[in-house]
């Protein structure tokens, strides 16, 4: 089974602690974590790709990444208080 987190856990290297708590008790945090991590595989399939629409996809893919980002970063604070 492929790790959920892993990209996650790269962008946010002193979280991971956190990351794992919440992914063991959120449901919701697990699938933005994943959703995180099929959009940065995404921008790596289709920076390498020659597709006409591949810039398009590129920068579609890195604004759903920093949207995602923006609410894990969001629930790690909300972890805390």
């Amino acid at each position: 089974m492929k790790d959920k987190a892993y990209h996650i856990r790269d962008r946010f290297p002193d979280k991971k602690n956190s990351i794992d708590l919440l992914m063991a008790k959120d449901t919701e945090f697990l699938a933005l974590c994943a959703d995180y991590d099929v959009c940065v595989d995404a921008v790596r399939y289709w920076a390498e790709s020659k597709e006409p629409e591949a810039k398009t996809r590129v920068n579609e893919y890195l604004a759903l990444i920093r949207e995602l980002e923006d609410e894990i970063n969001q629930a790690l604070i909300r972890m805390k208080q």
